[in-house]
């Protein structure tokens, strides 16, 4: 312990202190070996200069003013303390050994990256310039390289090194592990000279995906809180406030397995097959789940998982009955999938521990409620490929606040006194303009729907928690435990709901209509590399935008046919003015009136078929004026002043959805509210 810390901040804090993910830029400019070798030589001159002068001295990193920081004080690093004098603390010979080695490391270290980034500035060849320079490090006896093993288990911000030093450190009486030891130092300087030398390869950010179920864009928005509070501060506080809040976020198709499908494959609905949550042409079964942004981005070297809900009748894929193992898809390096999407009383497809996958159940104890279950294994999933040092990619899909009304215990009436919710065209008084459909519905039970919002504001308080924590439940969040990891920074961290929902607005409740409460999604984007500071957007960002988004972030290539555009040029600022949509297209195929809308900034075309096996011929039109008529009160569609504009949108939606399919059995079922 005498000398452990003094070596492990000279050796490791200047070189692999730069590798941390949150490294201030500027610190290393890369490629001159000499300036490394004069920084390695300054901190031994402190460090020797430090032992001389005792207690209290400190070290500072003097690469550039911007690093210049404490690396380590003697008082902490020596053990003093107030009843442990120096005198009674330090035995001088080890001090002295230590020093001796602390030289010889940093000897050592400058000749190997001295061989290395020499050997890339030339060009040489890379196999004799790594031979070269591991024969550096042969050259340290390997009790010098223990010290190094020690700190680099706790104090790297590589942690998989670190792993791999701890590994081959010396336990209480055993034996010393030199090749072992060796390794772990050339792998923490490789590490450094990929990212600091020459051509430097930039950290491949990870990526964290965030879906809820059936939330409404406005939701996170302060509108529906006890007293004007936002439901979702935290999360607020943790993603929009840190970065990219997407005002104008939708969804192609606003039901759960249309979407779902969309966001893996990047397309929409009608090319991927899948337009209801079950039944013929919709579930698990009908998704073709062998080109998915799972497999682009395990394809590119990252360490995938979904943890949580994938597509509505996924559980139907394989029969347990009969002995089949449970179905995992194709990309997912490790799978924790919900087999029933409940709050309690839920199986997980997950891990065995032997290579395969088992079932496990959970009951209807607190501690089973699913928000939190999958809050934890995503930390889990998390810490364990940051630990690998892989990139990786977790789907992290909650039920919340999808129906039932089940909120956790401790949210469990926290909003029961909130006003109700009565927007304009909440049970709106006459729907004679609306289609056909829609003209005999009577007004919803407001008591009903007034407690299922209650209910669904308080599932998603869960949610809020898992990303942004909770000290009254001693519940760390998700990044607070991306900035303990370290990776906080290289980590983006997208927000998104597969659906919205209606709480009564033009006699609706429920998903999967034109109107924006069902349409419209949340959406947070945290990347600073990306979007140092907070900002609001305003370009239609789509669910089938998610993938490229992705795939480009991982350096990932995609399949040609995707519908989705990538959103990076957008979340950095960077996208040409007028180069980006200025319409999109949504639909559905809900029972007997399929519909599919073209939606501009300030109006929306909607056409609703009146003949659902064969929707190309006969329709109701509505047509919204979003600008003057933002709740959807009043359809012009009618008016021969909007006669013109009509033909217009009819033609440009007719673009959109060329090869809109025919749905095969439209009286047939269309289970919405399975899970």
């Amino acid at each position: 312990m005498i000398a452990r810390r003094v070596v492990g901040s000279v050796a490791i804090a200047i070189l692999l202190g730069l590798v941390a993910g949150d490294a201030r830029a500027g610190c290393t400019t890369g490629a001159d070996a000499t300036a490394v070798r004069r920084s390695l030589a300054r901190q031994v001159r402190c460090n020797d200069k430090k032992f001389r002068q005792g207690p209290g001295a400190t070290c500072l990193l003097s690469d550039a003013p911007a690093c210049a920081g404490t690396l380590v004080t003697d008082a902490v690093a020596l053990g003093y303390g107030p009843n442990n004098p120096p005198a009674a603390a330090v035995d001088m010979r080890a001090l002295r050994a230590q020093l001796g080695c602390q030289k010889r490391i940093g000897a050592a270290i400058s000749a190997y990256v001295g061989v290395k980034l020499g050997g890339l500035v030339r060009g040489l060849d890379p196999a004799t310039v790594d031979a070269r320079a591991r024969r550096m490090l042969d050259r340290l006896p390997t009790q010098c390289l223990v010290t190094v093993a020690e700190d680099a288990a706790t104090e790297i911000p590589a942690p998989a090194v670190g792993r791999q030093c701890a590994a081959a450190a010396p336990m209480a009486g055993s034996t010393v592990d030199g090749p072992a030891l060796r390794d772990c130092l050339h792998t923490l300087l490789q590490v450094w000279v990929d990212r600091w030398g020459p051509n430097p390869q930039p950290l491949r950010p990870n990526i964290l995906f965030i879906l809820s179920d059936d939330q409404r864009w406005d939701t996170t928005d302060g509108k529906h809180g006890l007293s004007g509070a936002d439901v979702m501060a935290r999360t607020r506080a943790e993603l929009a406030d840190q970065g990219v809040e997407f005002n104008e976020a939708f969804m192609t198709t606003p039901l759960c397995c249309p979407s779902r499908s969309s966001i893996l494959s990047g397309q929409f609905a009608h090319r991927t097959g899948v337009y209801k949550n079950g039944g013929n042409n919709g579930g698990a079964d009908d998704f073709d789940d062998t080109s998915t942004l799972a497999i682009w981005l395990q394809n590119a070297g990252y360490r995938t998982s979904l943890i949580g809900k994938y597509l509505n009748g996924y559980n139907a894929l394989w029969n347990t009955n009969q002995g089949q193992p449970p179905y995992v898809p194709p990309g997912w390096s490790e799978w924790h999938g919900m087999k029933n999407v409940a709050y309690y009383n839920y199986r997980i497809v997950e891990p065995d521990g032997a290579g395969g996958y088992v079932e496990n159940f959970y009951g209807n104890a607190p501690a089973d409620y699913s928000t939190d279950v999958l809050r934890e294994k995503a930390k889990t999933f998390i810490a364990n490929a940051v630990a690998a040092g892989e990139p990786f990619f977790l789907y992290l899909a909650f039920k919340a606040p999808h129906l039932p009304q089940t909120a956790a215990p401790r949210h469990d009436g926290l909003f029961q006194s909130i006003p109700p919710w009565r927007p304009p065209s909440y049970n709106e008084p006459d729907v004679s303009d609306k289609p056909t459909w829609m003209q005999n519905l009577p007004p919803q039970d407001s008591t009903d729907l007034d407690q299922i919002r209650i209910d669904q504001l308080e599932m998603l308080q869960a949610v809020d928690e898992a990303i942004g924590g909770s000290t009254t439940y001693g519940i760390t969040g998700i990044m607070e435990h991306l900035r303990n990891l370290g990776v906080a920074d290289n980590t983006i961290v997208v927000y998104f709901s597969d659906n919205g929902w209606l709480w009564g607005e033009h006699r609706l409740r429920a998903k999967n209509q034109p109107y924006e409460e069902s349409i419209r999604a949340p959406m947070f984007v945290r990347y600073p590399p990306l979007a140092p500071l907070p900002r609001k957007e305003g370009c239609f960002a789509l669910n089938i935008d998610l993938a490229s988004t992705f795939a480009e972030l991982a350096g990932a290539g995609v399949p040609i046919f995707q519908d989705g555009r990538s959103l990076v040029r957008v979340i950095d600022g960077t996208q040409p003015a007028g180069t980006w949509r200025t319409d999109f297209l949504a639909e559905a195929w809900p029972g007997s009136h399929p519909w599919a809308t073209v939606r501009e900034a300030q109006w929306k075309y909607t056409e609703i078929a009146l003949t659902p096996g064969d929707p190309n011929t006969l329709f109701d039109r509505e047509l919204y004026d979003l600008i003057s008529d933002p709740y959807e009160e009043s359809n012009v569609a009618s008016d021969p002043a909007n006669a013109t504009r009509v033909a217009t949108m009819a033609a440009r939606l007719r673009q959109l959805r060329q090869n809109w399919p025919v749905d095969a059995d439209p009286n047939g079922p269309d289970p919405e509210e399975d899970e």
